[in-house]
C-alpha cells in the first residue's frame, strides 16, 4: 500500500558542504551521480542509528567523492568486520574496495565488468563478493581473501538481466533480481545450485532486493510498476507495501523497522516503514542515486568456519554441508581439496578464432576486459601456420575442431593443456566453413575448391557429398538440429541457402544483403535486419554473446571485434595488421549446444552410419537398404582394385570397367596403410598403424579376424600374400625388420631380416621363384631382394641421390619389378636381375604412395590426388582417373583379375614342416620355426631352453630372434636332400635379456638421431613427433594491473592496436 511522509521533504545537497569521508560506524550508505555529467560522483553516509536520525531528521551526512567526472558509482556493498567498502564503478568498468580508516586508498576487486552492474553483495561468513552484470547475464562470486584477480562464475544460464543481489549466509540462500524478457526473482544456494523461482508473476522490472534476517522476508523494488513488495522465502505470502506512481524506485536497504529506497526519477532517497508501509522522510538528492545499504555489524554475524578449513582460492559455507573449498575458473582443487593448481582444461564461455598462423583465445567479456599486459603470443595456441581458418566445437567433449588449409586437412585437439592435435580428414579442398551437430556427432564442412558441402562423423568416416552443384564459393555454414537444417552462404552467387541435413529441400532464404554489414534473419518470422554497419570492413567470420556481437575482419581491420546489439555501437577491435590474418570466430560455449531429444539421439536413430536428422544415410562406397536404416555394399567379385584410405578409416573397392565405389564393410575403423588381396580364399589382408595391428578379413568384410598385435613402435608399410603357399609377409619400419606368417597357423610368425634395414617399406613375393623384393626408402635408399627366407640378398637399385623408393609391384609374366619414387615424383622398372632399369612416368608436384599391376596398366596412388590413377606399364599414353574422385588419403592399393592369378604347385604342399614352410629358387623349401623356437631335426621345433624330448605347443612369446635355424628340403618329387641340422642354439635368459634391452636402446637412439636427416612423410601420425603440437596456455605470471586500463602494452607478439571506431 501506498504510504505518506510525516516528515516535510529535506533537500540534503541543497546548502550544505561536506568535508568529512564516511567513517567505519552505523551508516546508511548510497551512491549517487549529477544528472547533467556536471559535477562528480560520489558515495553518501549517514551516520548513526535510524531510530533516532529518522524521527528528528537531524542527520550527520559524510560522503566520498570520485577524483574526477570519468567515474561513476553504481552497486554497493560491505563487510563490516574488515571494515571495508564495495563498489561498482561504471566507466572504468571495475569493482573496487576502501577500508573505512581513513585511506584514500582503493583497491581493484575485479576488473572487466560491463558499465551496467548494480547487483554486489558480500557474503561475510565465507568471504566472498557476488556480482550481477546484465549485460554478459552471469553472476560471479570474487574471493576476498586473496590479492590475486580470481572469479568464479556461479550461474550463467536462464539469465537475462539480472539487477539486484541479496545474500543469508546463515541459510546458505543467494537471491537475485531479472528484469529480462521474462523478469523474475530467483533463489540458489551460495553456490548458485538448487534454484528455485520466488516471483515469475505480476513482475516487469525487478531491481534492488534486502533480506529481512530476522523475518525470513525478502523485500524488491519494481522500477515498472513502482512499488516496493515482499514475499517469504517459499514464496507465500506475497505483498506490495508501497506503490507511488511517476517514480522509479531503484535501490532498497532495511534496519530493523525501516525501509530505505533510492528513487531515480525525481533524485529522492525514501524511508518507509516496512510493515504498514507508510512514509517517513524523502531526501531531495539533487543527483540521481542508485545501490544503498545498511552499513551495520548486527546483520554480519560472524562465523569462523572458513577460517578454519584453511582454503587456498574459494571457500564456501553452504548450510548444510558446511565449509568446503573450491577453486576459481581456470584451476583445479588438488587432491588435499584445499589446494589449487591450473585447470586441464580451457576456460568457457570464451571466444576462439583462427589467424591462420595460430588459434588463440580470449575470455568472453573481450568487450570490456583489461587488456594490460595483453599480447597475441599470450593468448594463441597451436602456433604452427598451418593456414588455420574455420573452426567449429564439441562443448561436451571439449574438443575444438579446425581446418589447416595449408595441409588440406581438417583436425581437432581437445581443449585441454597438453593435449595433442589429430589429423580426422586429409585431401579436402580450401575449406572455409565448419559446423557440428553435436547431437549426432556428425560434422559438415564447405569446400570451396571442390565446390562441395560434405558430412562425416567427428572421426573422419563415412564421408558424404550433401551436395556438389550449384555451388559456387560456398564458405560459411550452420547447423540447426533440432529444425533438422543446415545453412550456408555462397558469395560467389549472393545467396544464404538452406537445406535439410540430407541435403535435399534446397531453398535460398527471401534476405537483403548489405555492403560492409553484419545482418540478422529471423528463422521464424523470416524478417531480416542490419545490425552493424562499419564501411569498408572486410568481415570474415561472426559469433553472438548475449547482448554482444563479435567479428573477425581479414583485411585493413585485420582482428577481433565487439559491439554492443543493444545500443549498435562498438565496444572495442583488437588489431595485429601484420600478423595473422583473421579469420573464422566462434562461441567455446557448452550452453550453446543445448540438448534435446531429436530422432537421433537413441542409438543413433537406428542407423548404421549417419543419422542426418530424421534420416538415415552412408558415406562413401556403401547404399541404403530397403528398411532405410542399415549400409550394404555391393562388392566386386573380379576386375576391381582395392585401396586403403587412412582419412576416411576404410577400405574401398573400385571397378575397373565400372565408375563406382564399394566399400569393405569392417568392424572396426582406424587408418589402414598396406593391403594385399588373396584372390583364392577371397580375403583381404592390411595393417593399421593407428590401432597397431595386423588384420584379414572376407572381400565383404566378414570374418574379421587380428592376426598380430604389434609393439608401439611398430610401423606396417608393406604387406605381402603368398597365396599358393599359404603365407603372409610384411615390413617393420619402426623395428627395421621383415616378417612372414603362416596363414594356417597366424600365430606364428618369423623375422627372417634384422640387418642391413633402414625405412623398409612396401614388399611383393614371386612364389614360383621362391624370391622376395622390397623397397628401403631410409638414408641409403634402396630396392632389394632375397629368397623368400631372407638368405641370399642382393641389392637390385642402390639410389645415388635422394630417393624414397615407396610403392613396388611385380610383374609376374616378364619378371620386372617397377617402382614408385615419390621424392622425385616417377616411376620406374627393372628386371629381377637388376638389369634394364627404365622410367616409366615422371610428373611434377606429386606424392606417390601405392602401387600394384594388372593387365597392361599400372594403377597407383597419390596423396596429392582424391582419386586412383593409372597408366600403362610401357609408360605409353597419359595417366588416367580409375573411379570418382571421393577419396581423402588413398595409401595401400592392390589390384585384381582373375585371369591373372598365379598358377602353380606349392612346393609346401607335401612338406610337413611343424610351423612353417618356405618356399625357395629351384622350387625347393625350407622348414623353419617361429620366433623363439628351433629346429629339432628335420621338421620339428622346439621353444628354445626347452630341453625335453615331448613335443611342444606352440607358444608366442618375446625371446631375441633366431633366424638360422632352418632345413632345406628339395620338392619331395625331386628326392631328399642329405643336409642336417649343424647344432642347437642356447641362449641364457640373463643374456637375452640384456640383449634386447641393448637393441631396444641402440634402435631408439638411432631412430631420434636419424629423424632429422628424413624429411619423408611418416605413415603413421605418431603423437610424440613433430607433426603434432602441445596446446601452450598463455602465460599468466607477472601480471600488472594499474587503476585505469590504459590499452595495450609493448606486446611481444608483434604491436596489437585497440581500435574502437
Amino acid at each position: 500500500m501506498a504510504g505518506f511522509f510525516i516528515k516535510k521533504v529535506i533537500f540534503i545537497f541543497g546548502c550544505l558542504i561536506f568535508t568529512k569521508a564516511v567513517r567505519h560506524q552505523r551508516n546508511l550508505i548510497w551512491s549517487m551521480s549529477p544528472s547533467l555529467q556536471i559535477g562528480v560522483s560520489r558515495i553518501v553516509g549517514i551516520e548513526g542509528d535510524p531510530e533516532v536520525w529518522v524521527p528528528n531528521a537531524n542527520v550527520t551526512v559524510r560522503h566520498i567523492s570520485a577524483p574526477h567526472a570519468g567515474w561513476q558509482f553504481r552497486g554497493l556493498a560491505f563487510q563490516y568486520a574488515t571494515q571495508t567498502l564495495y563498489w561498482s564503478e561504471k566507466n572504468n568498468k571495475r569493482v573496487q574496495a576502501l577500508v573505512l580508516n581513513g585511506s584514500t586508498s582503493t583497491r581493484s576487486v575485479y576488473t572487466g565488468t560491463s558499465k551496467e552492474v548494480d547487483g554486489l553483495v558480500v557474503d561475510w561468513v565465507s568471504n566472498n563478493l557476488y556480482l550481477a552484470d546484465p549485460n554478459y547475464n552471469w553472476i560471479l562470486l570474487v574471493p576476498l581473501n586473496t590479492t590475486e584477480t580470481l572469479y568464479k562464475l556461479i550461474t550463467r544460464s536462464g539469465l537475462d538481466k539480472p539487477h539486484g543481489l541479496a545474500v543469508y549466509p546463515k541459510k546458505g540462500y543467494l537471491f537475485w533480481s531479472d528484469w529480462g524478457e521474462v523478469p523474475k526473482i530467483e533463489m540458489s544456494d551460495l553456490l548458485g545450485k538448487n534454484r528455485r523461482i520466488l516471483i515469475s508473476t505480476d513482475v516487469h522490472h525487478p531491481r534492488g532486493l534486502a533480506v529481512d534476517y530476522d523475518q525470513n522476508i525478502l523485500y524488491w523494488v519494481d522500477s515498472f510498476k513502482d512499488t516496493v513488495e515482499s514475499v517469504e522465502f517459499n514464496g507465500n505470502s506475497r505483498r506490495i507495501l508501497i506503490v507511488q506512481p511517476g517514480t522509479n524506485f531503484f535501490g532498497i536497504a532495511l534496519f530493523k523497522k525501516f525501509l530505505f529506497v533510492t528513487e531515480q526519477e525525481e533524485g529522492h532517497l525514501r524511508i518507509f516503514d516496512k510493515y504498514s508501509g507508510k512514509g517517513y522522510i524523502n531526501y531531495q538528492l539533487g543527483y540521481i542515486p542508485f545501490g544503498v545499504i545498511m552499513y551495520d555489524e548486527e546483520t554480519q554475524e560472524i562465523h569462523n568456519g572458513c577460517r578454519d578449513l584453511g582454503c587456498e582460492q574459494i571457500c564456501i559455507d553452504n548450510p548444510p554441508a558446511g565449509p568446503q573449498c573450491y577453486c576459481a575458473d581456470g584451476y583445479q582443487l588438488k587432491d588435499d581439496q584445499k589446494s589449487c593448481e591450473v585447470s586441464q582444461f580451457f576456460t568457457e564461455p570464451s571466444h576462439i578464432y583462427a589467424i591462420r598462423d595460430a588459434i588463440c583465445q580470449y575470455p568472453a567479456h573481450i568487450g570490456d576486459m583489461s587488456l594490460v599486459n595483453i599480447t597475441l603470443d599470450k593468448q594463441c595456441f597451436l602456433k604452427t601456420s598451418k593456414g588455420f581458418l574455420a573452426l567449429t566445437f564439441d562443448g561436451e567433449k571439449q574438443t575444438l575442431y579446425y581446418t589447416e588449409n595449408n595441409t588440406n586437412s581438417i583436425g581437432r585437439v581437445q581443449l585441454r593443456r597438453g593435449a595433442y592435435t589429430d589429423t580426422i580428414i586429409r585431401g579436402v579442398g580450401e575449406v572455409k566453413g565448419l559446423a557440428l551437430d553435436w547431437t549426432t556427432d556428425n560434422l559438415y564442412w564447405t569446400d570451396s575448391t571442390k565446390r562441395k558441402i560434405m558430412v562425416a562423423k567427428v572421426d573422419g568416416r563415412f564421408q558424404k557429398a550433401l551436395i556438389n552443384s550449384d555451388l559456387q564459393e560456398p564458405l560459411g555454414i550452420a547447423v540447426h538440429p533440432k529444425r533438422g537444417r543446415i545453412y550456408w552462404t555462397d558469395p560467389g552467387r549472393s545467396v544464404i541457402e538452406t537445406s535439410l541435413m540430407t541435403g535435399d529441400g534446397r531453398q535460398t532464404l527471401d534476405m537483403k544483403t548489405a555492403m560492409y554489414a553484419i545482418c540478422k534473419y529471423d528463422l521464424t518470422t523470416g524478417t531480416d535486419e542490419i545490425l552493424y554497419r562499419q564501411q569498408f570492413s572486410s568481415f570474415y567470420g561472426v559469433s553472438v554473446y548475449q547482448d554482444f556481437l563479435i567479428w573477425t575482419d581479414s583485411g585493413d581491420m585485420n582482428g577481433i571485434h565487439v559491439a554492443d546489439m543493444l545500443t549498435l555501437t562498438k565496444k572495442r577491435g583488437i588489431l595485429h595488421p601484420q600478423v595473422g590474418k583473421a579469420g573464422d570466430v566462434i562461441l567455446y560455449d557448452k550452453l550453446n549446444q543445448p540438448k534435446f531429444n531429436g530422432s537421433c539421439a537413441v542409438n543413433n536413430g537406428g542407423c548404421d552410419q549417419l543419422c542426418l536428422s530424421s534420416f538415415c544415410s552412408c558415406g562413401v562406397g556403401f547404399e541404403l537398404s530397403d528398411d532405410l536404416k542399415t549400409c550394404y555394399s555391393d562388392m566386386y567379385s573380379d576386375n576391381f582394385v582395392l585401396v586403403a584410405d587412412a582419412y576416411q578409416k576404410q577400405i574401398f573397392q573400385v571397378g575397373i570397367y565400372e565408375n563406382r565405389i564399394s566399400a569393405v564393410s569392417l568392424s572396426e575403423h582406424f587408418r589402414p596403410i598396406a593391403l594385399d588381396y588373396d584372390p583364392i580364399r577371397q580375403k583381404i589382408y592390411w595393417t593399421d598403424n593407428e590401432a597397431k595391428t595386423l588384420k584379414q578379413a572376407n572381400i565383404d568384410g566378414g570374418s574379421e579376424v587380428t592376426m598380430r598385435a604389434l609393439t608401439t613402435n611398430s610401423v606396417l608399410d608393406g604387406v605381402a600374400v603368398d597365396y599358393l603357399n599359404n603365407l603372409l609377409y610384411y615390413t617393420d619400419a619402426g623395428l627395421d625388420t621383415i616378417t612372414v606368417v603362416s596363414l594356417s597357423k597366424i600365430m606364428v610368425y618369423k623375422t627372417i631380416i634384422t640387418e642391413d634395414l633402414a625405412e623398409p617399406r612396401d614388399i611383393v613375393v614371386h612364389p614360383s621363384l621362391g624370391r622376395m623384393f622390397w623397397s628401403d626408402w631410409g638414408k641409403k635408399s634402396k630396392i632389394e631382394a632375397a629368397d623368400m627366407d631372407g638368405n641370399n640378398r642382393m641389392i637390385l637399385v642402390n639410389f645415388t641421390t635422394t630417393a624414397w623408393p615407396n610403392g613396388i609391384a611385380m610383374d609376374y609374366y616378364d619378371n620386372r619389378i617397377y617402382w614408385i619414387d615419390a621424392r622425385n615424383d616417377k616411376i620406374e622398372s627393372i628386371d629381377i636381375d637388376g638389369k634394364d632399369r627404365r622410367l616409366i612416368l615422371l610428373e611434377d608436384k606429386t606424392h606417390y604412395f601405392g602401387l600394384s599391376l594388372s593387365g597392361p596398366y599400372l594403377y597407383f596412388t597419390d596423396w596429392t590426388k582424391n582419386y586412383i590413377s593409372r597408366i600403362r606399364k610401357t609408360g605409353e599414353g597419359s595417366v588416367e582417373q580409375v573411379g570418382p574422385d571421393q577419396f581423402s588419403r588413398l595409401n595401400g592399393i592392390v589390384a585384381h583379375s582373375s585371369t591373372e592369378i598365379l598358377k602353380d604347385t606349392s612346393v609346401c604342399f607335401y612338406s610337413n614342416c611343424d610351423h612353417i614352410c618356405i618356399p625357395l629358387p629351384g622350387k625347393t623349401y625350407v622348414c623353419t620355426c617361429a620366433d623363439n623356437y628351433y629346429l629339432k631335426g628335420m621338421k620339428k621345433c622346439k621353444l628354445i631352453g626347452d630341453n625335453s624330448t615331448d613335443e611342444t605347443t606352440i607358444a608366442i612369446t618375446s625371446f631375441p630372434v633366431n633366424t638360422s635355424n632352418s632345413v632345406k628340403f628339395l620338392n619331395s618329387k625331386q628326392g631328399n636332400s642329405n643336409l642336417q641340422v649343424g647344432g642347437i642354439v642356447a641362449i641364457a635368459i640373463v643374456c637375452g635379456t640384456v640383449t634386447i634391452i641393448a637393441i631396444v636402446a641402440s634402435v631408439m637412439l638411432y631412430r631420434r638421431w636419424r629423424f632429422q636427416f628424413i624429411p619423408h612423410d611418416r605413415l603413421v601420425e605418431d603423437n610424440h613427433v613433430g607433426s603434432f603440437y602441445r596446446i601452450a596456455f598463455p602465460d599468466n605470471s607477472n601480471k600488472f594491473e594499474p587503476q585505469v586500463d590504459i590499452g595495450i602494452e609493448n606486446p611481444y607478439y608483434n604491436r596489437m592496436v585497440e581500435n574502437n571506431s
